[in-house]
C-alpha cells in the first residue's frame, strides 16, 4: 500500500465516531500519527491540517477505552514503569529485608539468607543496599563462610566510595577487620582496623568501640598484651558512655581471654562470670545472640583451668546446642574444640584427640586459621602426652608439631610459637639431638624477651605460670603483690604511680584511664549497682555451677584489700 493510500483510508473514518468523542469532526491525517518513509524517529512536518490543533497522542487519550478491561491496567503498568515500578520494587525489597530479619530471629538462618539475597537483586537503593549486605555479612561470619562474608564487605567498601560516606566506609573496613582476623592475617586486619578508626566520624559509636576490640583480639594473638589492654580500654569506655550492654560483654570475654592466656586463671574466671551475667540478659533469638555463646564458651574454658569440669562440660554441651539450632560453625567448631580439651584433662586422650581432628576438619573448611591453629594445638598435647607414656614414637609427635610451628610463624602467634618450640626441644632431646634442642630453646628465649612479660616493679618474669597479676590503668602489667606494695603507699610527696611510665592512679584501679577523677566514680559506680543487680540472677542459673562463688563485683580494689583485682 503506498503513501497516499494509507491517507486516504485514514481520511474514510467514521466522521460521526469522531465526532462523539473528540466533540468536532476533523480530517484525521497519517503525517500525525506515522512516522517518515525513510526511517527516521521525527514527525513529517509541513501539515496542511489547519483545523487539526492536537497531535496524535493527545487524541489517541481522548478515545474512551474500557475502564474494567485488563489491558488498561496492564498499559497503566507499562506507562507508569520508571514512576511507580521502581518505588514498588523498594518497597518489596524492605519487605524482604523485613521477612529475613524474622526468620533469622527464628533461627532459619538459610532462609533468612535466601531471603536477603533474593532481595538483593531487587534492591537498587545504596543506602538499602549497604545495610542488607551487613545483614548477609554477618550471617555469613556465623556460618563460618569467612572469604564470603569478605566480599560481602568489599561490596560495601564500594558503595561507600559511591556515597563518600565516611561513616559506611569505617562499618566497610570494620568488617573487613574483623574477616581477615578470622581468616589469620592479622597484619591485614589491623590495616583495615586503622583505616576505619582514621574514617570514624563519632569517636562514642558502637562501631568505634568494635574497631578498638578488634585491634585488641589482633594484638592478643600478636603477643601485645599492653596494647591489647589499651583497645579493651577504648572499647570499654565506649561501651559504659552509650550504655551498649553487648560491646560491654565482648569486653569482658577477651579479657578473660587475656588473663588466661597469661595464666591468671582465677581473674580469667572472674571476668568469664562477669560476662555470662551480662549475656543472660540478651535474647536467645536475636541477632547478638552469638555472644551469649561466646560467654558460655569462654565460662566453659576458666571453668576446666579451675578444675570444674563437670561444669565445664555443661557450658559446652548448652554452647554447642544453641550453635547447632542457629547454623553458627565458628561457634560449634569452637565449643568441640574445647570438650577436647576437657576430655585431655580427663586424661581420657583417645576422645579428646577424636574431637581435636573434628575440630581441625570444620575450621579447614571454613578457612578459620585461628581455630585451626587452636585445635591442633591440642592434638599436639595429646601427641605429647601419649609420647611421655611411651605408648606412641617421638616421631609423629615431631612431624606434627613441625606443621603447627609453620602455621604459628605464618599468623604471628608468639605465645604459641614459644610454646611449640620448647615442645620441640624437648623432643629432639629425646632423640639425642642436642643441636636441635639447643637452636629451639634459644629461639624460644628469644620470643620469651620480645614479648615483655616483665613486671614494672620487680622486674620478674610473668605470664608463664600460673600467678596473680594486676593490670594499671595506663595498661602495665604487674604482680599483685607488686601492686599491693604501691597501694600501701599513702606518703603525698611519693605519690601512687606507675613504675614504668609514671602514671598517677587512686586505689580504685580500673582499666579506663585518662578519664577525670568524676568519670572514674561514676564507671566504678555503675560497675559495682550493675554487678549487684545480675548477682541474684547469676544464683537462679539453670546450670549446674560450682563456681558461684566468683563474684563479679570483686573486680574493685581498695587499699585494705588483700586480694588485689582489677575494675574494668
Amino acid at each position: 500500500m503506498s503513501w497516499n493510500n494509507v491517507s486516504s483510508e485514514l481520511y474514510r473514518l467514521d466522521s460521526n465516531t469522531l465526532r462523539e468523542n473528540a466533540g468536532h469532526t476533523t480530517r484525521l491525517s497519517a503525517t500525525h500519527l506515522l512516522l517518515s518513509p525513510d526511517g527516521s524517529r521525527n514527525l513529517l512536518a509541513n501539515s496542511t491540517d489547519n483545523d487539526f490543533s492536537t497531535d496524535g497522542v493527545s487524541l489517541f487519550n481522548r478515545i474512551p477505552r474500557p475502564r474494567n478491561s485488563m489491558f488498561s491496567v496492564f498499559g497503566c503498568c507499562f506507562s507508569c514503569q520508571r514512576s511507580v515500578c521502581v518505588p514498588i520494587k523498594e518497597y518489596l525489597a524492605r519487605k524482604k529485608i523485613e521477612r529475613g530479619l524474622r526468620l533469622y530471629e527464628k533461627h532459619h538462618p538459610t532462609a533468612a539468607v535466601k531471603t536477603w539475597q533474593s532481595a538483593l537483586q531487587s534492591c537498587s537503593k545504596r543506602e538499602d543496599r549497604f545495610v542488607l549486605l551487613s545483614y548477609l555479612y554477618q550471617a555469613h561470619m556465623d556460618f563460618g563462610k569467612f572469604r564470603d562474608a569478605l566480599d560481602y564487605g568489599h561490596h560495601q567498601l564500594g558503595i561507600s566510595e559511591e556515597l563518600d560516606n565516611p561513616q559506611m566506609r569505617s562499618e566497610a573496613y570494620l568488617n573487613l577487620a574483623r574477616a581477615h582476623e578470622k581468616l589469620g592475617c592479622l597484619e591485614r586486619s589491623l590495616m583495615y582496623a586503622r583505616h576505619s578508626l582514621y574514617n570514624e566520624c563519632e569517636a562514642q559509636s558502637r562501631n568505634g568501640g568494635l574497631v578498638h576490640l578488634t585491634v585488641a583480639s589482633v594484638y592478643l594473638e600478636l603477643g601485645g598484651f599492653r596494647r591489647c589492654l589499651e583497645g579493651l580500654q577504648g572499647a570499654h569506655k565506649i561501651a559504659m558512655n552509650i550504655g551498649d550492654t553487648t560491646l560491654e560483654l565482648q569486653v569482658y570475654v577477651l579479657l578473660s581471654e587475656l588473663f588466661h592466656r597469661l595464666c591468671d586463671f582465677e581473674k580469667s574466671a572472674r571476668y568469664a562470670s562477669k560476662a555470662y551475667d551480662l549475656s543472660r540478659s540478651l535474647q536467645l533469638g536475636d541477632l547478638n545472640s552469638r555472644h551469649h555463646r561466646a560467654a558460655l564458651l569462654r565460662m566453659a574454658s576458666a571453668l576446666r583451668k579451675q578444675g570444674e569440669l563437670g561444669d565445664a562440660r555443661d557450658y559446652v554441651e548448652e554452647a554447642t546446642r544453641l550453635a547447632l539450632i542457629s547454623g553458627d560453625q565458628a561457634s560449634y567448631t569452637r565449643s568441640i574444640r574445647i570438650l577436647g580439651d576437657i576430655y585431655r584433662k580427663k586424661l581420657d586422650i583417645d576422645r579428646a584427640f577424636r574431637q581435636y581432628e573434628q575440630a581441625m576438619g570444620a575450621a579447614a573448611n571454613m578457612a578459620d586459621r585461628m581455630s585451626q591453629m587452636e585445635a591442633m594445638d591440642g592434638a599436639a598435647r595429646c601427641l605429647e602426652s601419649l609420647r611421655i607414656q611411651n605408648k606412641i614414637c617421638s616421631c609423629r609427635p615431631l612431624e606434627f608439631n613441625t606443621r603447627l610451628l609453620e602455621v604459628c610463624n605464618s599468623i604471628g602467634a608468639k605465645m604459641l610459637v614459644r610454646k611449640v618450640r620448647l615442645r620441640l626441644a624437648q623432643i629432639y632431646r629425646s632423640l639425642g639431638d642436642e643441636e636441635n634442642y639447643q637452636n629451639h630453646i634459644k629461639l624460644a628465649t628469644q620470643i620469651e624477651h620480645s614479648l615483655g612479660l616483665n613486671c614494672c616493679l620487680c622486674g620478674e618474669t610473668y605470664g608463664l605460670e600460673n600467678d596473680s597479676l594486676e593490670a594499671l590503668p595506663c595498661a602495665h602489667i604487674l604482680h599483685s603483690r607488686c601492686a599491693q606494695e604501691i597501694l600501701r603507699n599513702r606518703d603525698k610527696n611519693n605519690p601512687r604511680q606507675c613504675p614504668a611510665c609514671n602514671h598517677l592512679f587512686n586505689s580504685n584501679l580500673h582499666l579506663c584511664a585518662k578519664l577525670p577523677p568524676e568519670s572514674d566514680e561514676i564507671i566504678n559506680d555503675t560497675l559495682l549497682s550493675h554487678a549487684n543487680s545480675i548477682r541474684p540472677a547469676y544464683r537462679r542459673s539453670n546450670l549446674s555451677l560450682a563456681s558461684l562463688n566468683l563474684r563479679a563485683s570483686s573486680l574493685t580494689i581498695n587499699s585494705d584489700c588483700n586480694n588485689v583485682t582489677s575494675s574494668v
